[in-house]
């Protein structure tokens, strides 16, 4: 009771300064009371002192009534079984957004925050997207207004940890570039519609794309070329689409996970192979109206699905429960057009629109000419001209084909020789891929058997000959995220330039006998076995069976019944990639820079690998951002380790960052191109990854680590040298335990390296 009293003498305490804090704005001080009249209804006694210092708050930050009102009509329809402190905390989130983005801001997350609230009911979800604002409006406040203008439509797939990823992966892929965030939070940027789009769904594409392929060919008998479309950045979602012999599908439905998933990706293949098999000609667009278009399309799909269906009645399972259209609500174009395509494909479902009854009859009427695609035209123009007299409105740069397994539709329509005609002449389905034709300076066409989206050159843009040309782009892991960003980094790739005087090691005789000694006997590589031999290290069991045989049958020959193992060719590829970071320019006590050393390690374990025959080449890089990934061949597989290479060495610089997960992958590539027995990358370093746009440092250390995963599943072995007094704490996350190595004293480093190599030999 004591309690219930101090709690109920808070409130009128807090009332009160609130009251006199509102003396002479009458509305305001009307709506509070309102409000809090409101939530006293709910019980909410002990947490209305807190909301007075919200409302307090609130309005002594100067964001403008309209702010303040707007907080106050969401306190007074606040549901009675909503947390009070989830109300509280959007008090203190709008006051603090708005102190850094302004009270327009500030307005718009109240107003979208009262449409989206019940999907924010999980637990720490509003808190994770009321944090995230909160951190975008102090960092990038030029963007906070489009991140809240998409949260509604994000909400519609995902939930609100979803929505804080993909905030964060915007702050930190833009960097401090406010024109990066304004791109990404407007959806303009690739990496930002992909992540906005796939929500929590992941990639649903790439984990069913081998059961719809089996599925393709068992009901069609047609082996299916696939590609993963692009995540488009607009808000109208993504449909099947069926081009240049390709079957386009989304990398993930919006608003169907797990079984539901499942089935719509079935649906979607098993409808485009009835496209593949029964739309044999396509309809020249000439002057048709979008909404014509549109209505002969949706009869073109009802066509091919009857005669799959009569064909194979067992489809009907498949396709009908994604029409859910009822007779409900006012009438509109589209509205009438989902139900239409219900009825067309469900005989038990009734509607009493005169429209729908039509469409249904002329189709019914028309049974005997399925085969024909001119009933699709003939039906769809005849239903057009009654939407046209019914004066309905069609949007069509808003409408989406339904239900979600069909197709854009695209694929049915000649729009002539104009190739960029579709999206000008009928803005139709804008959410759809359009695949061009075109062809290169010989004539020639492109490869339709290329697999589209993975192309790795890059565009030869705002770059220098002595940053080298670009020759590939690479994805980069976003840990936070969880997702990969297609095409992210590029590489500018160039010969080392060469100094006017060569890299001495002279002085390195000594080590360089040791290297000799040491690699002299050793081998690595296939083992060959030698059978029938007159000794060896275990028993020829076919040729001892051989030679009982003969002893039977009276034959007497020289009993070789022994197998021996002996080491095959010599068979390792090395690749030694050295950081040329500026922070290789340090010097130790000695006036020695870890370049300096580095450069020696790389000339004497490139002349001894030579002499043991096997095949080991040199690059370097450094990086400034993630468009300028410098990488140098110093020496390559089949250069012999000569004078000019040894000019390379002594040209070498220090410069720029160290985006390691970039220069991981690309040299990957060259040991992929490699045939070895045994292929290992060997990285020397001074440091751990950085970059000029990256804040977070731990970003480019997980994307190194992914890089070097990926290439250890490829075969690839992946040993580091951690060069200086650093304690590299991040080295053995990236590289593992086992295979990072520590160098404090830079001098014993060729030492060191050599030892490696000894090993790797054994």
């Amino acid at each position: 009771m004591a309690v219930a009293q101090i709690s109920s003498l808070d409130s009128f305490r807090s009332g009160r300064r609130l009251a006199a804090l509102l003396r002479g704005h009458d509305d305001v001080a009307a709506a509070v009371q309102t409000a809090r009249t409101a939530l006293q209804r709910t019980g909410w006694f002990d947490h209305l002192a807190v909301w007075d210092e919200a409302v307090h708050a609130l309005f002594e930050a100067n964001l403008g009534q309209a702010v303040v009102q707007g907080f106050l009509r969401l306190s007074e329809q606040w549901p009675a079984q909503r947390s009070a402190d989830d109300l509280i905390a959007i008090g203190r989130a709008v006051r603090d957004i708005g102190c850094g983005a302004g009270s327009r801001v500030a307005h718009a997350l109240l107003t979208e925050l009262s449409k989206v609230l019940p999907r924010l009911a999980g637990a720490g979800e509003l808190t994770a997207v009321l944090a995230a604002l909160d951190e975008l409006a102090a960092t990038g406040p030029e963007s906070a207004g489009l991140a809240i203008g998409r949260l509604g439509q994000f909400l519609t797939h995902a939930g609100g940890e979803e929505f804080a990823a993909w905030v964060s992966a915007g702050l930190r892929a833009s960097g401090s570039r406010a024109s990066r965030r304004r791109a990404y939070f407007a959806l303009d940027d690739q990496l930002s519609a992909q992540l906005f789009a796939a929500g929590r769904s992941g990639d649903d594409f790439a984990r069913l794309e081998k059961r719809l392929a089996a599925t393709t060919i068992a009901l069609w008998n047609r082996k299916p070329r696939f590609r993963k479309l692009a995540v488009a950045p607009t808000p109208v979602p993504r449909r099947t689409s069926l081009a240049a012999g390709l079957v386009g599908l989304p990398q993930t439905f919006p608003g169907f996970e797990g079984e539901a998933a499942d089935a719509v990706y079935l649906a979607a293949v098993s409808h485009a192979g009835a496209h593949l098999v029964h739309s044999t000609v396509r309809f020249p667009v000439r002057r048709l109206k979008a909404l014509q278009i549109a209505l002969v399309s949706l009869i073109e799909d009802a066509r091919v699905e009857a005669l799959a269906l009569y064909q194979m009645p067992g489809l009907r399972r498949l396709w009908l429960p994604f029409h859910s259209a009822t007779p409900a609500g006012q009438a509109t174009a589209a509205g009438l057009m989902m139900r239409l395509a219900r009825a067309l494909i469900d005989p038990d479902y009734q509607d009493p629109d005169t429209w729908v009854t039509k469409g249904r009859t002329l189709f019914a009427a028309a049974a005997g000419r399925w085969t024909d695609p001119a009933i699709s035209r003939e039906i769809g123009g005849l239903l057009g001209n009654d939407i046209g007299q019914m004066r309905l409105q069609f949007n069509a740069k808003s409408y989406v084909v339904e239900p979600a397994y069909r197709d854009d539709n695209l694929a049915l329509w000649d729009f002539g020789d104009q190739r960029d005609s579709p999206a000008e002449t009928i803005e139709l389905a804008v959410d759809s891929v359009r695949i061009e034709r075109r062809d290169d300076a010989g004539g020639q066409p492109a490869d339709d058997n290329a697999r589209p989206d993975e192309t790795l050159r890059a565009k030869a843009s705002a770059v220098t000959l002595l940053d080298g040309f670009p020759v590939a782009t690479y994805p980069e892991w976003d840990y936070a995220a969880r997702t990969e960003r297609p095409d992210w980094t590029t590489i500018l790739e160039a010969d080392a330039a060469v100094s006017a005087q060569p890299f001495d090691s002279s002085t390195d005789a000594d080590a360089m006998r040791w290297i000799t000694e040491l690699t002299r006997d050793a081998s690595i590589g296939r083992r060959i076995r030698h059978k029938g031999q007159r000794d060896g290290d275990a028993l020829d069991i076919d040729a001892a069976i051989a030679l009982t045989i003969e002893r039977r049958t009276g034959n007497i020959s020289e009993p070789r019944v022994y197998q021996r193992d002996a080491p095959g060719p010599r068979d390792l590829a090395i690749l030694l990639l050295l950081d040329l970071s500026q922070s290789t320019a340090d010097r130790d006590r000695r006036g020695r820079t870890v370049l300096d050393v580095e450069r020696k390690a790389a000339a004497i374990m490139a002349a001894a690998v030579e002499a043991a025959n096997d095949a080991i080449a040199v690059h370097g890089f450094s990086s400034d951002g993630r468009e300028r990934v410098r990488y140098l061949r110093i020496k390559g597989f089949a250069e012999p380790m000569d004078a000019v290479v040894r000019s390379r060495l002594a040209g070498l610089g220090s410069s720029h960052s160290t985006r390691l997960g970039a220069a991981l992958r690309h040299a990957g590539g060259y040991l992929a191109e490699r045939r070895a027995f045994r292929k290992v990358l060997l990285v020397l370093t001074d440091g751990e990854p950085s970059d000029v746009d990256v804040p977070d440092r731990q970003y480019l250390v997980e994307d190194a680590r992914r890089a070097a995963q990926q290439l250890r599943r490829r075969g690839t072995d992946i040993f580091a040298f951690g060069i200086g007094e650093h304690r590299f704490p991040q080295l053995d996350r990236i590289f593992g335990e086992r295979y990072a190595l520590r160098v404090p004293r830079i001098e014993v480093l060729p030492q060191r390296v050599m030892q490696l190599y000894a090993e790797l030999k054994k």
